[in-house]
């Protein structure tokens, strides 16, 4: 254990018990105690005492831990003790988290390691070649043989290490013994002592350390930091982040670019493929923002105009940020796209992920609106709490358990619009009101910690226990899975879950994630459903949300989303038609949207589905020239059903040639509306399960509202949309006698037009036997 002069370190004895310095920064031996989820239990201590010598000043730790204990949620088991510390007790719990690429990280990925090692504990015979070569490396580790190790030269011919692996220290609150199931309320991070800050890493010599240490943080932010990140990624980061999988395929350049020259201070048309940043932010409440129109495009474009103009604090700092950083040229939205010309929004709108992602790095206002600036930068200011702990000769720790709070708490965080801004932004300064953190394809850092000289990449497979795990800050940012179809079900939810200020913007604000899926994976969409797989079943999405019977009255229900969408088409025109009832676009409140993007499996439709134009005229979801050939992700077991199975209550499902739209009807003006033959019955609810006029169950409504609120009731009418198929297996679906419906009511019943209430499925031998009672008709589905 390291030696401290007692007149420089203030601890307790428990405190000074424990090896900080091995604990935190050493070789992570999981050998020396039995494992718990990978961790290991280092000691704990009874919060009343820690609270005792805070009170008395004889611990700078324990006044660290008391502080932050006052945090403490009221969760089980100690919620009746909170106001009772001396009943409460703090564990410290470590694992080994990684640190870029090595034989460790390489060959281990964590998240199978801790599958391997929850095994051993069930049976303490189990081996495997993870934990084989695991144990190799400790052991090698603990005789001070270091693979993969990166070696910086410091003159002199001397070679010093750093660590391929930091431990993450964190500290629980429960009953004694504290398990490390128990209450997390601190994560511990080593730094230097003395701490250095931002500004020595900005210099030609700055601190070496075998670990990334914490540091101090300005009131300014010291923007050759930021520029360092950005070079650095710029420099050596190649094709990962220039070029990152998930914009490769697509050598696109924004149409009709404007960009704002931050150095002539006016409006300009983009020059090609010019490097340029692009801001991020919340518009906010202002009564006559500063903006962009075809009464004053002219004017915008003269020699600095823009220094003549009030601009909100925001877009004046990030202007004056993309000066300082090298870079001639940011793209702001409200004044580089005309704000009232539909025309160019008909353009630029659609392409607002080719904006993003072909930008060489976004700034991210995650420190309040437009109005309110970018915290730290140009002489706005930031709010800065950073507690620290002198724990031995070398070294003091830092709690940076809530390290992205600010992040999570921003607005920026609740808004529609900027979530496709943060997945389609190859590279990300994230602005907070604390800090900056910087976000690409390679490496994530931020100002109060030294990430720089440690590659943090994330691999798709080792995700667990990382140093950056569990702050969200590192994850909203760049494409990585979210384009990939089969993350479409988790993306549609996490956007339902940010609010509009403008409902009308639904799809607007998610036209580029929908694009760049589109072009990462040939997928075609119709109001955020894809029609190249499934899209019948898709219309049967459900809403699976659960609150605790004391907060669901005060949850908003789902709602149909009433404002108009703007339909532009590429010659300017414009319609407003009304969002549809089938989509889960046409609704607010869902936050729980799954099942509308099924699992892509190639499929025969039961039912014609057509989209209809504005004039009555349908049309196929997909034209023929634009159909492709999708592979089928999973097998497919149709348990014996076949055509002869739906002919028992389908009828020909074909529209009358005379409803179709030909070229001769000039361009297909989008309705948002369905149009196909179907099989319709009017059957009971009670309680969520539907009956037929015998009162037999003949199926249920799928999940919609919370559990606790009031579902309908009595008659409805349930038309059919789909067969129903078990996709639980990943490796195989298979066709079940059942059939998706949805619960619709009536807008004109004598043209069968109606709007979709919510989903359901029906046992296809109980439909077949209503007979009469089923009604074969061509249905209008808003």
């Amino acid at each position: 254990m390291a030696t401290v002069p007692e007149d420089e370190v203030r601890l307790c004895d428990f405190c000074r018990s424990i090896d900080w310095v091995q604990l935190t920064t050493g070789p992570f031996n999981p050998n020396k105690a039995a494992l718990q989820n990978g961790q290991l239990k280092s000691g704990e201590y009874n919060l009343g005492l820690i609270r005792a010598a805070a009170l008395a000043s004889s611990c700078e730790l324990c006044s660290l831990i008391a502080d932050a204990s006052h945090s403490l949620k009221p969760w089980w088991p100690i919620a009746d003790f909170l106001d009772q510390p001396e009943k409460i007790t703090c564990g410290f719990w470590g694992g080994r988290n990684r640190l870029g690429s090595s034989v460790q990280t390489g060959k281990l990925a964590q998240a199978d390691m801790l599958l391997d090692i929850l095994s051993k504990g069930v049976n303490p015979g189990y081996t495997s070649d993870n934990l084989v070569v695991q144990e190799f490396l400790d052991n090698l580790g603990e005789r001070g043989i270091l693979l993969n190790k990166r070696e910086d030269s410091v003159g002199d011919g001397d070679k010093r290490r750093r660590n391929t692996s930091l431990n993450r220290l964190l500290v629980h609150a429960g009953i004694s013994p504290v398990e490390w199931t128990a209450q997390t309320f601190m994560q511990l991070h080593p730094c230097l002592h003395p701490i250095p800050s931002v500004d020595d890493y900005t210099t030609e010599e700055e601190p070496f350390a075998a670990f990334p240490t914490g540091r101090i943080i300005q009131e300014e932010v010291n923007v050759r930091l930021l520029k360092r990140w950005y070079e650095t990624c710029s420099e050596t980061h190649g094709t990962k982040c220039s070029q990152p999988s998930w914009l490769a395929s697509d050598t696109s350049w924004p149409a009709k670019l404007r960009l704002i020259d931050v150095r002539q201070r006016r409006l300009v048309e983009a020059p090609e493929s010019c490097p340029y940043f692009a801001l991020s932010y919340v518009w906010g409440n202002e009564p006559k923002p500063f903006q962009t129109t075809s009464f004053n495009i002219d004017a915008m474009r003269t020699l600095k105009f823009l220094a003549d103009q009030t601009l909100p604090k925001t877009i004046a700092d990030a202007m004056e940020l993309t000066k300082e950083m090298g870079v001639d040229y940011l793209w702001v939205d409200r004044l580089c796209v005309i704000q009232d010309s539909d025309a160019d929004k008909a353009t630029q709108i659609p392409q607002m992920d080719l904006v993003y992602s072909c930008a060489a790095m976004t700034i991210v206002a995650a420190c309040g609106t437009a109005v309110d600036g970018l915290a730290g930068i140009n002489g706005t200011p930031r709010i800065i709490n950073q507690k620290t702990a002198r724990v031995a000769e070398d070294l003091s720790l830092m709690n940076v358990l809530n390290l992205d709070q600010p992040y999570q708490d921003s607005w920026w965080t609740t808004r529609g619009w900027t979530f496709q801004e943060g997945l389609c932004s190859r590279r990300a300064l994230i602005v907070t009101s604390s800090q900056i953190f910087w976000s690409c394809e390679f490496a994530k850092c931020c100002e109060s910690i030294a990430f720089e000289a440690f590659p943090t990449t994330v691999e798709p497979n080792d995700m667990v226990f990382r140093v950056l795990s569990g702050h969200r800050v590192f994850g909203d940012f760049g494409g990585g899975n979210n384009f990939a179809y089969g993350e479409l079900n988790f993306t549609i939810r996490d956007y339902c879950n940010r609010k509009l200020t403008v409902q009308a913007d639904a799809l607007d604000a998610f036209t580029g994630v929908l694009r760049r899926v589109e072009v990462n994976t040939g997928h075609e969409f119709y109001w955020g459903h894809s029609v190249s797989a499934r899209f019948d079943e898709s219309l049967a999405w459900c809403n699976i949300v659960w609150y605790p019977d004391n907060e669901w009255q005060a949850q908003d229900m789902p709602e149909r989303r009433r404002e108009l969408h703007r339909v532009r088409s590429s010659d300017g025109g414009v319609n407003e038609v009304q969002f549809p009832s089938w989509s889960w676009l046409g609704w607010k409140h869902v936050l729980g949207v799954t099942r509308a993007a099924p699992r892509q499996v190639m499929l025969e439709p039961e039912l014609e589905i057509m989209k209809l134009s504005l004039d009555g005229k349908a049309a196929k979801l997909v034209l023929e020239s634009k159909e492709k050939k999708h592979e089928s992700v999973s097998r497919v077991d149709m348990r014996g059903i076949d055509h002869s199975t739906s002919e028992r209550w389908k009828e020909n499902t074909m529209i009358d040639p005379s409803f179709l739209h030909t070229d001769e009807d000039g361009q297909f003006r989008d309705s948002g509306r369905l149009l196909f033959w179907t099989s319709h019955a009017t059957l009971d609810i009670e309680e969520g399960k539907i009956y037929n006029n015998l009162r037999e169950q003949v199926g249920e409504l799928k999940p919609f509202w919370p559990y606790q609120a009031q579902k309908p009731s009595g008659k409805q009418s349930f038309i059919v949309v789909s067969r129903k198929y078990d996709d639980n297996d990943i490796r195989v679906i298979k066709a079940e006698r059942k059939l998706n419906v949805l619960a619709v009511e009536w807008e004109d019943l004598a043209k069968h037009v109606a709007s979709r209430i919510c989903a359901g499925e029906v046992d296809e031998e109980a439909w077949i036997r209503l007979g009469e009672e089923r009604k074969w008709i061509l249905v209008t589905l808003t």
